[in-house]
């Protein structure tokens, strides 16, 4: 980090004409042992200065300890008195130690930036894997890459301009800018639902019982907001019957690759519609995830060897 946290040397800044002499008088009246436990807290953090994975957990576990102890208006008071650290910074610290504890071995192992990590802290658990499994085949996940499978890409300075622009051909602009963003979006979505069936399979190859319940919590609103996403990328929108009725998605060409995604995203999404347990993990083998040499042509054929976007 470009700041270097260090306890301010004056630690004197007044209020309403009253000198703040100590941590209590920073975050709002404090017990002495709270305040003990405040100060000590906040003397970790100043011994905290590296950018490393290592710190950035340590500084998050201390800014979690920080804000359990004082009242919930003081957070921002005792950090301006004491650190160099905003409040945004120490909420971004906090997501890390909260968020990626249970990650934290791969992490420090793969030697991740804390800017990562920040980003890497608002997936959910699916997408998080999805990317240590990219790192540990070796491929270098910068704060940009995290932010593109996680569906949180930043707009860019030229969106105001593209969605200002008039005529066919700014129609066609914009219509370009809202397929980037979507399909961002979208291939983030499946790579984290093909990363959790993956690793939902794992006990079946060794003999024990898939938990169907435990995946169905986990995907089915994911693979919902998914089959949502292909609709508004790539499915035309029909008529209905009655004439005052909105517009709806009409289905992909069938034997189509794409219309196969469609109709399997479809049927992930609604719990109703999975197999029987019987058929349970055929069904994620065969269709959702084929093993290799099979000749369907599902989700991860569409996106395991680089999505298209990229």
């Amino acid at each position: 980090m470009s700041t270097v946290i260090k306890l301010k040397g004056h630690n004197q800044k007044k209020g309403k004409g009253k000198p703040a002499t100590g941590a209590a008088a920073a975050a709002g009246d404090l017990a002495p042992e709270t305040d003990n436990a405040l100060r000590r807290a906040l003397e970790k953090i100043v011994a905290l200065n590296r950018d490393s994975t290592h710190h950035a957990f340590e500084l998050g576990a201390c800014f979690a300890e920080i804000k359990a102890l004082v009242p919930e208006r003081g957070f921002g008071r005792c950090l301006k008195v004491f650190t160099d650290y905003t409040v945004r910074s120490a909420w971004n610290y906090i997501s890390i130690y909260e968020r990626l504890e249970i990650y934290r071995d791969a992490l420090l192992k793969y030697a991740v930036l804390p800017t990562v990590m920040f980003e890497l802290a608002k997936g959910e658990p699916a997408q998080i894997e999805t990317v240590i499994a990219r790192m540990a085949d070796g491929e270098r996940i910068r704060v940009k890459d995290v932010r593109e499978m996680l569906g949180t890409k930043p707009k860019r300075k030229s969106d105001a301009a593209t969605l200002n622009a008039g005529g066919p051909d700014g129609l066609r602009k914009i219509a370009e800018w809202k397929f980037e963003q979507d399909a961002v979006q979208f291939g983030g979505l499946v790579l984290g639902v093909l990363c959790a069936v993956e690793k939902a399979l794992e006990p079946a190859a060794v003999g024990r019982a898939v938990r169907k319940n435990a995946l169905q919590d986990k995907i089915v609103h994911d693979c919902r907001h998914a089959h949502d996403l292909i609709n508004s990328l790539a499915a035309p929108l029909q008529a209905q019957m009655v004439k005052t009725e909105h517009w709806r998605s009409a289905k992909l060409p069938k034997g189509t690759v794409w219309r196969q995604v469609q109709d399997l995203l479809y049927r992930m999404g609604g719990v109703e519609e999975w197999p029987a347990k019987v058929d349970f993990v055929p069904w994620l083998q065969d269709e959702v995830v084929p093993r290799r040499g099979s000749a369907s042509l599902a989700i991860n054929r569409c996106f395991t060897a680089r999505p298209p976007w990229r």
